[in-house]
Parts: C-alpha cells; structure tokens; sequence
C-alpha cells in the first residue's frame, strides 16, 4: 500500500489515517461491522481487498461515508453504533481543533481572494448592519468570514480610538492574534459549538454544508 496521506479534516478523518490497520483491514472491520448491524445487503459483503482499501483511502481523505459505513465504525471504534457523531466531535476538545481549522481555512481563502475587492467590502460595512443576513440559511461560509473579518477591523479601530493600541496592525495577523488569544479549548463558546456541531450532523449528510456556517457564527457572536 502507498504511503497515506495524512491532512487534518476531522476526528473521523483522523482516526482511519493515523489508524494502526491498514485500510483493506479497516474495511474488514466495516463489513464485518455492517453485518452485525443486521445488513442484509451491503456493496461492502462483494468488496475484494483493493476494493475495500480504495473506499477506505477515500473516507480518510473527507469523502462522505454512508449511514451504514458510519454506524459500522461507530459499532467498532465505540462498541455502541448510536455514538456515531462521537466519531466527530467526542468532546470539546476535538470540536476546538475543528473550529481552529475553519476559521484558518476560510479566512485564509479570503484573504487570498482579490484585496482591493476585500477593503472595499470592508469599507462598506456599518457596525449597525454588520450582521444583517447571518442567520440566512444560504449564506456561504466566504461571507460569514467577511462578516468576521470586518467585525474584527472595527474591533481594532475601537482599540485605536481607546489608547489600547498605537497603530494598525495586517487584518490577517490580527484576526490570527485575535483568535488564538481569545478562542480557548474549554470556554463557554466551544462547548456551545460542541453541541451546536453533534446537533448539526446527521446519518445523511443533508446538513454537512452547514458545519463551517455554525463554527463561523459562533466565532461572529461573541463579537
């Protein structure tokens, strides 16, 4: 088998790369698991070796697993099927690294988007409309950062304005500080978001998109 590559997405992702079987033997554990579920008919009972590593290499890599491979895994890594979203978010800590990654991730694409069309969406921020549209169920993951984003440019002004702070500082490098010194493993905030995100999942993955709308939210609200 080919050296895995290994990238952070999240608990699940990180288990299967990091596991000690190889991913034909992680499928065995799957099929073997889906059976005891009482699974009549499976894809996974036809599966060869390479068919089975394939599949696995994929779910290590984000691809969405079924309801039927996700409870298989819940079954085997948790002896208890109905844990399934603990293969997710088992606990604070996990959705911490997981609240870290979105807000890295997709403030990083903002700033790597055009700058001058960034400022200029600043610049027409109010902070009494700021938040309009937050909690618009089609709003994207990109516009919430640039909610935050600009929440967090109004912030630094207001620590100008107040002495706190002599000068600008690059957004990017601020929201950075901002985050890491005010977003901790254990607050209220991520505790809420525990659960907010465990709520949010679901068997189907109707609501997947909306996993980074609920971190990004959460982040806005204690703006």
């Amino acid at each position: 088998m080919q050296k895995r590559k290994k990238e952070y997405i999240n608990a699940l992702t990180d288990f299967i790369q990091n596991n000690d079987l190889t991913y034909s033997q992680i499928g065995h554990e799957v099929a073997k698991n889906i059976k005891k579920l009482g699974i009549n008919y499976s894809s996974w009972y036809k599966y060869e070796d390479l068919d089975a590593e394939i599949r696995i290499s994929k779910l290590a890599l984000g691809a969405k697993p079924t309801s039927e491979e996700t409870k298989a895994l819940a079954l085997w890594k948790l002896h208890d099927a109905d844990k399934w979203r603990d293969l997710y978010f088992p606990n604070s800590n996990e959705a911490y690294v997981f609240v870290k990654k979105v807000f890295e991730d997709e403030t990083k694409k903002v700033f790597e988007q055009n700058l001058d069309t960034l400022h200029q969406k600043l610049s027409c921020f109010t902070k009494s409309h700021i938040r309009s549209g937050i909690n618009h169920r089609r709003i994207t993951p990109t516009n919430l950062s640039i909610i935050l984003l600009g929440l967090l440019n109004f912030h630094q002004e207001d620590e100008i304005s107040l002495g706190q702070r002599t000068q600008k500082v690059d957004l990017q490098r601020y929201a950075e500080n901002w985050f890491n010194t005010n977003i901790q493993k254990d607050p209220p905030l991520v505790i809420t978001l525990t659960d907010q995100l465990r709520d949010t999942l679901d068997l189907e993955h109707s609501k997947k998109k909306e996993l980074k709308q609920v971190v990004l939210r959460g982040l806005i609200s204690v703006l």
